[in-house]
């Protein structure tokens, strides 16, 4: 007979618990939406900084390459014939 007086308590606790649960799921869902949002963002900031780093080698190398050419004029720089 004590049960079935506690069992509208029971289920009110256990209603609470579910809801908080669900609560609790909702706002860490939204959380991890903001978060893998932000994520792809800076992922493409990270794209965008490799092509850019890429491109920059790419032009070091280029004047690098040039300046080995103006340096070579088909004479030996240790033979100063």
């Amino acid at each position: 007979m004590e049960i079935l007086k506690a069992l509208p308590y029971l289920a009110g606790i256990l209603a609470t618990v579910g809801a908080g649960a669900k609560w609790l799921y909702g706002q860490i869902k939204g959380d991890r939406d903001r978060y893998e949002k932000l994520y792809q963002q800076k992922q493409k900031e990270v794209e965008q900084l490799n092509d850019q780093i890429s491109k920059l080698e790419i032009k070091i190398i280029k004047l690098e390459a040039s300046q080995k050419d103006a340096f070579f004029d088909g004479k030996d720089k240790n033979n100063h014939e």
